[in-house]
């Protein structure tokens, strides 16, 4: 069941017909592929995009707008009491950990991984020399950690998606289940939202920061919990505390050669943006955004390198 009922018109809804019709004009003539859009302000349904053979419940290839779930997973184990912020990573993956880590991997914690803090060397996030044709293949978590840190943990953001793989592992190996199963009964489930496919790792483990696939529909009832604080149909589904954390800055981002929106500080593998707003964000267009000030939500797809 979705906590929203459906307008008839944009402006049942509280947007603008005229401003619709003026993002999509864009769209075309941008030559964005844009697959859908959907829009919830005030509890409606105010926009409802799709561009065939695209629908709200077709599955759609995630990138890092996977990353949000993964954090959903560290929030559920932390609130378990399963995992604490401060674990280290060499600790709670010992046996993937280097004989002797070098003194910045040594301090790397749960939440230097969520923040993308954690000052792992860049080359950890380019691992295409572990896989090899023809070999057996590589331990993920082995090969990444063995790229050590050279940064202090907390000094820096440095955007590593294999940093997320090892969130992944930390709360598989503390829940004894890959994040996928364990978000079932926990967020999935009391969302409405079929388990999706999520790729894994060659040792069985979730990618977490990609390899998620998931329909537009289901992205904005995600965003639409994380709006109403993790509340869902009157039951409190995410812990509240969680959702605070996670759409906090804890570091800071105005290094990122890129837009504005990328230089209001990193959450919990959620970007902060301007004007009070957060969002989850996946490669070639995959976006989740929520605006407390307006009470809204937009989740859309694509398939772009605009």
């Amino acid at each position: 069941m979705n906590p929203w009922t459906i307008a008839n018109t944009p402006e049942e809804g509280g947007l603008s017909s005229r401003a619709l019709l003026d993002y999509l004009d864009a769209i075309k003539a941008s030559g964005i592929e844009q697959h859908s859009v959907m829009v919830v302000k005030d509890g409606v349904l105010a926009a409802n995009i799709h561009y065939a053979p695209h629908t709200q419940k077709t599955p759609h290839i995630c990138f890092s707008m996977s990353k949000p779930f993964t954090s959903m997973a560290a929030g559920f184990a932390v609130s378990e009491g399963l995992l604490s912020l401060s674990d280290r990573v060499i600790d709670v993956l010992r046996e993937n950990a280097p004989d002797t880590p070098d003194p910045y991997l040594q301090k790397v914690t749960l939440h230097h991984l969520l923040c993308m803090g954690s000052g792992l060397c860049q080359k950890s996030d380019n691992l295409d020399h572990i896989f090899k044709p023809g070999e057996s293949p590589v331990d993920w978590a082995t090969a990444t950690l063995a790229c050590g840190c050279d940064a202090e943990p907390g000094s820096i953001f440095r955007y590593n998606s294999h940093g997320s793989y090892l969130i992944s592992c930390m709360v598989q190996k503390a829940a004894g289940m890959n994040i996928r199963d364990y978000l079932i009964p926990r967020l999935f489930e009391p969302l409405g939202i079929e388990p999706p496919r999520w790729d894994m790792s060659p040792q069985g483990i979730c990618c977490g920061g990609w390899g998620m696939y998931l329909p537009v529909e289901d992205m904005a009832k995600f965003g639409v919990c994380l709006l109403e604080k993790g509340m869902w149909n009157g039951k409190q589904v995410i812990p509240a505390e969680w959702i605070e954390l996670a759409t906090q800055a804890h570091i800071p981002t105005n290094t990122v050669p890129r837009h504005r929106e990328w230089s209001q500080g990193y959450g919990y593998h959620l970007w902060r943006c301007t004007d009070g707003r957060f969002r989850g964000d996946g490669s070639e267009g995959q976006f989740m955004i929520i605006s407390p000030r307006q009470h809204m939500v937009v989740a859309a797809t694509a398939c772009t390198e605009n």
